[in-house]
């Protein structure tokens, strides 16, 4: 059998179109990807956690550029053609990405009894369904996407303040780190398996507290995104907001959203934002449901805006490092930037 090493192809592909909203862990994706699931021809929302296995491999040099976009081209008509065959589609009653928690419930059960496999191509074409994906820190690896999917992908990168975020990475990297439950690209050094992103920080990560470790890392992937910025607008279609600027005013940005993705409101579209509670007056006043609850969400016992922020910043600051203190500086210093450069002060 030959060795020789081969050039991975996917030439032709099924796809029409494809939505991904990236963000960091925490800043809201479950919410905005509900939304956009109301809206015509788009399907419900799933994670892909392999788009980011192949994005972080080729970032750490263990696969080419060609591998790791078309190994995603292929991934994505994959996800495409399972979908409309009713396979793979989350039935679970209680998860966020599930079926039940869609406007169109009985879309995806009359899939499970039509036609499938051959037919499936013919009904890509003539329904033109666009997939919906969401993804973990991928805008600040987003090189192989671009080159797998080019014009037939639109990106939306979400941000939100950093102090509203600290809780649920407190939940991952003291709760989930470790066990068999994370499913993120571990590496190996000094007999020891650590998560991708404390490559070059190592001994920092093992020596801080829960808290300060939730802050290096909201540091490390927002500047991973910041190098990674030229790439981003690249996208032909490429939209960013925060999370603070959309639950406030969300009309404004799925008005944007729709004219990139090339698609419109349905009936169901005010009904499932209003499930998800926006507008809102208060950023944190979300559904009170138990996964929320279960990462670090309580209702905030705020009147307003300032009130809230302040509440969360004392508890921010409170018992972490100098050092700490200083990443946490310069990421809300940082994201004054960004609202600034967004034009959402």
């Amino acid at each position: 059998m030959s060795t020789e090493k081969v050039k991975v192809s996917r030439e032709k592909t099924m796809l029409n179109k494809a939505i991904i909203v990236d963000g960091i862990p925490g800043c809201g994706k479950t919410l905005v990807s509900s939304i956009i699931s109301s809206f015509e021809k788009v399907e419900l929302y799933k994670f892909c956690y392999e788009i980011e296995y192949y994005c972080l491999l080729h970032y750490f040099n263990q696969i080419d550029l060609n591998t790791s976009s078309k190994m995603i081209r292929l991934k994505f008509d994959q996800l495409i053609y399972d979908v409309m065959m009713g396979r793979e589609v989350n039935f679970r009653f209680n998860d966020q990405s599930s079926v039940f928690q869609t406007a169109n419930k009985m879309r995806y059960f009359k899939r499970i009894f039509q036609e499938g496999d051959q037919s499936v191509p013919n009904k890509i074409i003539e329904q033109k369904p666009i997939l919906n994906v969401a993804t973990h820190l991928m805008s600040g690896f987003s090189e192989p996407i671009l080159e797998a999917l080019k014009e037939k992908v639109i990106l939306f990168t979400m941000h939100r303040d950093p102090m509203f975020m600290i809780q649920q990475n407190i939940f991952n990297v003291d709760k989930l780190f470790g066990t068999n439950r994370d499913f993120q690209l571990y590496f190996e050094k000094d007999q020891k398996n650590l998560p991708f992103y404390t490559v070059g920080w190592e001994d920092k990560f093992l020596k801080s507290s829960p808290k300060e470790r939730a802050i290096y890392f909201l540091e490390w992937s927002r500047k991973q995104f910041i190098k990674n910025k030229k790439i981003n607008n690249l996208f032909n279609n490429y939209y960013e907001f925060t999370f603070e600027s959309f639950v406030l005013n969300p009309f404004f940005h799925m008005k944007k959203m729709t004219d990139l993705i090339g698609t419109s409101y349905s009936s169901s579209t005010n009904k499932i934002c209003k499930r998800e509670k926006v507008p809102r007056k208060i950023i944190s006043d979300g559904r009170n449901i138990e996964i929320y609850r279960r990462i670090g969400w309580k209702k905030m016992k705020a009147e307003n805006k300032k009130t809230e922020y302040e509440i969360l910043k004392k508890w921010a600051y409170n018992e972490i490092s100098s050092d700490a203190a200083n990443s946490l500086d310069w990421l809300v210093e940082d994201y004054k930037l960004l609202k600034k450069e967004l034009n959402e002060n």
